[in-house]
């Protein structure tokens, strides 16, 4: 039995099947609650068992706890079963051997097979062209096993039967070898959802995370613990990001099927890498950016070069007439939902309508946990954010919690760059860190676009001698990537990419692109202002990404603007 445990949350009819193999045949192998998800699309896809019998091939098992189980032809009793297990089971199989294919071509020909055990209810299995009835165990066949070795000689039978009625399928001219099984094994371990030893690596994540995080932010993950639906507002560097991912790793380990979305893609990409670099990331949590994630588990194809008009307008008709499919409705839900930079989504309200409709229970009955800064990092038409926000109170009552201590910028930093986006109110109460001076701040002033080149450039080779590596400075623009004063150098002393085309150098995006992340030095270029709020708020959101230190490009026909924002005149 791999893993040769239960997890107390194993439903019991499942644990008397898993009592059951574990004294069948010690040559076989039973593989417990293996998570498919990560290969079909981040469908919910799951297999109970996997049974490898050696001089057979392998069973795939689905088992239903529930008692008393029907169906009236149109749907499952009781209503908990929202799928047709036969179909599940039949899905889970075809995933899994499919990857098995991709994983290991030597198992392309290997017969597996699938069946549903019912332990703990009679089903009346009608005469039809879809099922089996080799395909369905119920109760009054689990219960006429005396011994394992009963239930061994019954699978056996069920699986050669299963093989025989097949034409896609092929007996083994030769058994499985110990080191072909070996090889099965490895191909799906890495996927289990419970493993021998996480415990440890929980405990390990959870003293260097209470290492991090200050006694104000202690509580969210008390908080979330004790309620179904939350949201935590912050400033940008409070450590929204940071609690959200733990929050979703924490959720996922008790067996929930999670999301960990946004809207940003670079944050969405982010977040992705570092929780697979860690290497515990569970099969059941998904983490991305939301469009993506609800285009890739929709099967809607994104653009080569989507317009705003397709985000906006073309994809939510695509999800939305794809989920009137109560079978891919069924499937494509998770138990829980952790959305960062919650702002971004809400504002666009087709988009958070669909993303709500993938959670189990909806907004006003679903587990979710939502972070942004629904003040001061609005860069689109605030009114659909506070009409979403309203109507959020009203059908989920969430509780709330603010974080306001900055754990990211040095407190020079934090402070001009709330100081630049006019915000009057005290947007932090503390700065975590220590140490800053006036090298961690400075503004510099270009009179044409072949001046601010060529001081992005003295600023590279200034940091750099200082001991910062390319890849550690960033190049921001209150322009698009393609009309930044980064994208038009050509240097051979520094690689300059766009923060899509992967790390290594250093990179540049807008400051709309980059929100949500951070890096040690940041350069903001193309400052050439107008005197109004928007491009305030720019500068808040692109300043407070720098962990070190920032320097802002200013054109001069803008010097008396910035300046009179600096000293709040």
């Amino acid at each position: 039995m791999i893993p040769s445990f239960m997890d107390e949350r194993t439903p019991p009819g499942e644990r008397d099947v898993f009592n059951m193999l574990n004294a069948c045949s010690s040559e076989w192998v039973v593989l417990h609650s293996l998570d498919l998800a990560p290969w079909n699309r981040r469908r919910r896809t799951e297999i109970d068992f996997v049974i490898i019998v050696p001089d057979l091939g392998a069973m795939c098992v689905e088992v239903k706890s529930h008692e008393n189980i029907s169906f009236d032809g149109e749907k499952w009793s009781p209503p908990t079963i929202e799928r047709s297990p036969f179909k599940q089971v039949a899905d889970a199989r075809g995933t899994f051997h499919r990857r098995l294919k991709t994983l290991a071509p030597q198992f392309a020909s290997l017969p597996i097979v699938q069946c549903c055990v019912f332990p703990r209810s009679s089903f009346a299995l009608l005469p039809n062209i879809s099922v089996a009835p080799w395909e369905l165990m119920d109760a009054r066949a689990f219960r006429r096993f005396g011994d394992a070795k009963a239930l061994e000689v019954d699978l056996r039978a069920r699986i050669a039967k299963s093989i025989e009625a097949d034409v896609d399928l092929k007996p083994l001219s030769r058994g499985l070898s110990a080191d072909q099984i070996e090889a099965i094994i490895k191909c799906c371990v890495p996927v289990q959802k419970f493993r021998p030893g996480a415990r440890e690596e929980i405990n390990r994540r959870q003293h260097d995370l209470e290492q991090l995080l200050r006694a104000q932010q202690k509580p969210v993950l008390q908080l979330v613990e004790l309620n179904e639906r939350t949201i935590i507002s912050g400033g940008a560097g409070t450590g929204k990001t940071l609690i959200a991912m733990e929050i979703a790793q924490r959720t996922a380990e008790k067996g929930k099927r999670v999301a960990l979305l946004c809207f940003n893609q670079l944050i969405g990409n982010w977040m992705r890498e570092k929780i697979g670099t860690a290497g515990t990331a569970p099969p059941n949590l998904i983490v991305g950016r939301a469009i993506q994630v609800m285009a890739e588990m929709s099967e809607v194809p994104i653009p080569a070069s989507p317009t705003q008009h397709f985000w906006e307008h073309e994809l939510p008709d695509l999800l939305e007439a794809r989920l009137t499919d109560p079978d891919f409705s069924a499937e494509a839900r998770f138990d829980y939902l952790v959305l960062d930079e919650a702002q971004d989504l809400l504002a666009r309200p087709r988009l958070w309508d669909c993303l709500a409709r993938f959670l189990v229970g909806g907004v006003a009955k679903g587990a979710f946990a939502l972070f942004g800064d629904f003040e001061n990092q609005v860069l689109t038409d605030r009114e659909p954010l506070r009409k979403s926000l309203a109507n959020l109170e009203i059908a989920a009552n969430p509780v709330r919690w603010k974080l306001a201590e900055n754990c990211r910028n040095y407190r020079i930093v934090g402070e001009t760059a709330v100081k630049l986006a006019g915000l009057g109110t005290q947007v932090y109460s503390d700065y975590m860190r220590s140490g800053s001076s006036i090298a961690n701040y400075d503004v510099r002033f270009y009179g044409s676009e072949a001046e601010q080149s060529e001081e992005i450039v003295r600023l590279l080779r200034e940091f750099t001698a200082n001991g910062y590596k390319p890849s550690e400075i960033t190049i921001l623009s209150f322009r698009a990537d393609s009309q930044s004063a980064a994208a038009r150098i050509s240097s051979e002393e520094f690689i300059l990419r766009p923060m899509r085309h992967g790390a290594g150098a250093t990179r540049y995006a807008s400051v709309h692109a980059f929100k949500g992340m951070e890096n040690k030095i940041v350069i903001l270029t193309d400052v050439d202002l107008a005197d109004h709020a928007f491009e305030r708020s720019l500068f808040y959101t692109g300043m407070t990404r720098a962990t070190e230190s920032v320097r802002v490009l200013c054109n001069n026909q803008s010097k008396a603007i910035l300046l009179s924002w600096i000293s709040g005149v």
